[in-house]
């Protein structure tokens, strides 16, 4: 039995149907719009009973709504013109399905997908209207259901896929849209699934990269070195690393891997003996990349002081992982670099979902949100296409400026954060529109 989800709770069924309407984020344009706000609390016509709502003062209240028996044979109608609620009917809506892992083995990857979903709640909810039609399916994080679940999202007649989360997932479901002419916009950082129809959401780390390296290229940076995990991100991080160096005139003086399971000492000397004789009267003109997080963070930097480098003369810089409160204290660590997405544009998304449903939201549910209001915004357009996807132009939405690549890649107006003692601080803010142009391969 698939059900119609409650709109502000704890999603706890793995195969659902959310009725719902989004408010798109503002197109970017030069200059780019503010992020558009939520938490206004205006009252909103609650999608299935038509009782207008306000998002009120109450944190976590369950609005409760009825399954599909409640609702008739008729919601459940596919035929020509596609799935349509009763109190759609009559409606010129579009339909995006939503393919995420809501029954995956592993916990976190339930709660993972369960706040993503609970992120296009808020975003519906908050901004309804209602020529708009969410249909969740549960893909159980496995390829063959995901197939399973994209022939019933055909059935349903959807304009636009939201999802998958799994790289191997969105290349099968990719190639299966791709006959159908339908859009897939997913959220897997495997960047082998961009392209052919699907276009990737997530933050890449090679966005990351990319963006930290030139705000120290333009301060005097130009020869770099990497000291990080021999597993898949480290090597995607080193490879990204070497790209942006040979496209910004720098160099890559050395790179060191040292096992996930085991200790970096023999890399960390290594590198420390590279970086003596590069440093050597050019202080402020190498940077260290190492994308480590939490306890290993800990163990990795300090060996760099300890083996003799002199860290005044030296740039750390690393990824997203750095956004961590657990590290921040490291006195080795004071001063790192590293781009993220700027805290202020999230702020009042967190703060509302915080208030809404009593935790945190993670970055996927701020990434899903953006998204499904993308997927609104080219609809009221009637846009939801592969051109309308990647306008130019770019979008404006809670994790600020991004727009998509022709090769479905995601590029990202990112921001430069700097580890102090009392927390990350911001250096430089992401830009506020891109350059004019068509958006090709990177």
């Amino acid at each position: 039995m698939t059900l119609l989800q409650p709109l502000l709770r704890k999603l706890p069924t793995p195969s659902l149907l959310l009725a719902s309407l989004l408010l798109a984020t503002a197109c970017a344009t030069a200059p780019a719009r503010q992020p558009v706000p939520i938490g206004t609390g205006q009252p909103r016509e609650e999608p299935v009973t038509g009782v207008p709502r306000d998002l009120g003062d109450t944190p976590g209240e369950d609005i409760q709504i009825g399954d599909m028996e409640d609702l008739g044979d008729a919601s459940r109608a596919r035929g020509d013109r596609g799935l349509t609620p009763p109190f759609m009917q009559g409606r010129e809506i579009k339909r995006a399905a939503v393919l995420l892992p809501f029954s995956h083995p592993n916990a976190n990857v339930r709660a993972e997908a369960e706040s993503m979903l609970a992120g296009i709640e808020l975003a519906l909810f908050e901004y309804a209207d209602k020529d708009f039609l969410i249909i969740p399916k549960d893909t159980a994080g496995k390829t063959s259901v995901a197939e399973a679940r994209t022939d019933e999202a055909f059935e349903d007649k959807v304009d636009v896929i939201l999802g998958p989360l799994f790289g191997e997932n969105v290349k099968t479901v990719r190639e299966m849209a791709r006959e159908e002419d339908i859009p897939v916009i997913a959220f897997s950082n495997d960047r082998s699934a961009a392209g052919g129809g699907a276009y990737l959401a997530s933050i890449s780390p090679d966005e990351e990269v990319r963006r930290v390296m030139e705000y120290v290229a333009a301060r005097g940076v130009d020869t770099f070195v990497f000291l990080g995990p021999r597993s898949a991100y480290g090597r995607q991080v080193e490879a990204a690393m070497r790209f942006e160096a040979s496209r910004l005139g720098a160099v890559v003086a050395a790179s060191a891997f040292y096992g996930e399971g085991s200790g970096a000492g023999a890399e960390a000397r290594q590198i420390a003996s590279v970086l003596k004789t590069e440093l050597a009267g050019r202080p402020g003109r190498v940077a260290v990349m190492i994308p480590e997080r939490g306890v290993k963070l800990l163990s990795v930097a300090p060996l760099l002081p300890y083996n003799g480098v002199d860290m005044r003369q030296v740039k750390l810089i690393g990824t997203s992982y750095w956004d961590d409160s657990s590290i921040w204290r490291e006195p080795t660590l004071r001063g790192g670099l590293y781009a993220s997405t700027d805290p202020g544009n999230k702020s009042a998304f967190s703060d509302t979902y915080r208030r809404i449903y009593g935790r945190a939201p993670t970055d996927l549910a701020a990434l899903a949100y953006d998204a499904a209001a993308l997927t609104v915004r080219l609809a009221a357009d009637d846009s939801l296409t592969y051109g309308g996807v990647t306008d130019p132009d770019g979008f404006f939405g809670v994790n600020g400026l991004f727009r998509f690549r022709i090769d479905g890649t995601s590029e990202r107006g990112l921001a430069v954060m700097q580890i102090q003692p009392g927390g990350p601080e911001l250096v430089e803010g992401g830009v506020q529109s891109f350059p004019t142009g068509q958006t090709g391969p990177s």
